[in-house]
């Protein structure tokens, strides 16, 4: 065990040197700082969830935060004004009071209000400060907006104004004024009949972007669509087009376990820009980011999207245990590559192997001379540590290179509660690419099957297919034995039978062995150079 307050030094010399970006992000913003008695004051606004759609059963919380930006420190008794927009329309007007400087609030959106001047619609809901006059949280109990707030897609304007801070009697001689934002993704539903004749509901969720031509291929399992910019989209250098697939649990072609392959315009998207969560309860949600540099400015700001299961993932685990009883798996996918951020799941369990609900953790990782190079203890100013609901938090950590490094696990706390004494526990581990070099040598990987299914329907031509097939030789991932080209003269047309083979193979009714024959004879024939 260790002290409290030895993490929390740690943590204050982190904040030392924070800097905080202000710019925007969909679920909120980071507004720039502004002078105060000699502060250097800025506000942050956060929606969760931050894919908050209309309709969905977890309601939005918004979270406004009034600090130091040179230390990190939260403003004391702070007294907002707040007034939220959607375009021209004026939509919520009301004062609040915090006295540790983060104020939360809990939106309930509700529409069909058919007053021009929308805000008449809007209610609020809980007690006002005696002294500060703004609603305010007491006990559990926190101030509630009902009205229309977040009830349509789109970017809304949150405007805050500081009329008092540092004491409830305590007022501005003039407001302090943070202009930020939050974006509502768009939420469109399509329906899925399966070869047993179950229909599925899948949800995708886009900012400034719609969905066109959705289809599911049942003998591929892909899903496939069109998404178009929308006129509220406006350009920014080095972003990205972000998209969310909502899968019920039981949905049967993209399991727990197995990765999943998207592929933009036919082109396969890296590793790093996909994530399958599957921490919810009641569904998986596939997380999609497309670099708007790379793909959009080069396509009239239409991309076609297929999305596949992928191989059975095998994982690389850590068991760690702590005096408290409580035990730890660490897991990443075993084909990771170095050199980018990779997702580690964090998963805590009681002594008789049930998930420990609400755990909060904090974490190092060191490499083998014993330098620092990533660490978290949580952004929460209430508590120290990062919550793992359900027992489950997955992390994106940055692994310099292959080698050597030591995790570092602390339990710091449960159920939003810091322990008075924290849990340690610590291990050293090694990560390399060998895995996947002895991957490739050994399995096709289940991309490539597709893009032949693809190719043998007209979905995508011969020149992208042979690319791939190239690749993947070139790679040594499909590996071809030296074969003398034939010296008669042969059409370069592919023959039918090879794509009537493809097509089998990605369908699994041809052995991996068969379809190798048919790009043999590609080779031989000089359709296919390698």
């Amino acid at each position: 065990m260790i002290r409290k307050l030895l993490l929390i030094v740690f943590a204050l010399s982190l904040t030392i040197s924070f800097s905080p970006v202000y710019a925007q992000h969909h679920s909120g913003s980071v507004a720039p700082p502004v002078d105060f008695d000699g502060l250097k004051l800025a506000l942050i606004t956060a929606l969760t969830p931050d894919d908050f759609t209309f309709g969905d059963l977890e309601k939005p919380n918004l979270s406004i935060r009034l600090f130091d930006s040179d230390t990190n420190t939260n403003i004391q008794s702070v007294t907002y004004r707040i007034q939220i927009f959607y375009g021209d329309n004026l939509v919520a007007n009301e004062y609040f009071f915090d006295e540790d400087g983060k104020l939360d609030l809990e939106i309930k959106p509700k529409t069909e209000c058919l007053n021009q001047e929308l805000w008449k619609c809007t209610k609020y809901y809980g007690e006002k400060h005696a002294i500060a006059g703004g609603y305010y949280a007491r006990g559990d109990s926190i101030p509630v907006i009902q009205g229309p707030v977040f009830d349509k897609s789109g970017e809304y304007t949150v405007n805050v104004s500081i009329v008092g801070a540092t004491n409830p009697k305590t007022m501005t001689t003039k407001d302090l004024l943070f202009e930020t934002f939050v974006h509502i993704p768009q939420k469109e539903t399509f329906l899925i009949n399966t070869a047993n004749a179950r229909e599925y509901p899948v949800s995708i969720k886009s900012y400034d972007s719609e969905t066109l031509n959705f289809k599911f291929d049942d003998s591929l399992d892909s899903i496939s669509y069109e998404t178009i910019l929308t006129q509220e989209y406006v350009y920014h250098p080095n972003s990205y087009a972000e998209q969310l697939i909502i899968l019920e649990k039981d949905f049967p072609s993209f399991k727990q376990g197995y990765g999943v392959d998207v592929f933009v315009n036919e082109n396969p998207l890296d590793s790093e820009f996909v994530k399958f969560d599957v921490l919810s309860s009641n569904e998986n949600i596939i997380k999609i980011k497309i670099p708007r540099d790379q793909y959009l400015e080069k396509n009239n700001n239409s991309l076609n999207i297929k999305v596949s299961p992928g191989d059975l993932i095998k994982f690389n685990v850590l068991d760690l245990k702590f005096d408290n009883n409580i035990m730890s798996k660490i897991s990443w996918d075993s084909k990771s590559e170095t050199g980018k951020n990779i997702p580690f799941t964090f998963s805590f369990f009681d002594v008789d192997d049930t998930p420990a609900n609400g755990i909060l953790f904090a974490y190092s990782i060191s490499d083998s001379s014993g330098k620092e190079i990533w660490s978290n203890i949580g952004t929460d100013p209430s508590h120290i540590g990062i919550l793992a609901n359900n027992g489950v938090a997955q992390e994106s950590i940055f692994i310099p290179s292959d080698g050597q490094y030591q995790l570092k696990l602390i339990l710091t706390g449960q159920n939003s509660q810091n322990f008075e004494d924290f849990f340690v526990s610590q291990l050293d581990f090694d990560i390399s690419d060998s895995d996947v070099t002895k991957e490739k040598s050994n399995e096709i990987p289940s991309w490539i099957k597709n893009n032949a299914g693809w190719w043998s329907e007209g979905s995508i031509d011969e020149g992208s297919f042979l690319q791939g097939i190239q690749f993947l030789i070139k790679e040594g991932i499909i590996e071809i034995p030296d074969i003398a080209k034939s010296n008669e003269s042969q059409s370069s047309e592919i023959p039918l039978w090879v794509k009537n083979n493809a097509g089998w193979w990605s369908e699994g009714l041809v052995s991996d062995s068969d379809f190798i024959l048919g790009i043999q004879f590609l080779i031989s024939s000089g359709v296919l150079v390698v």
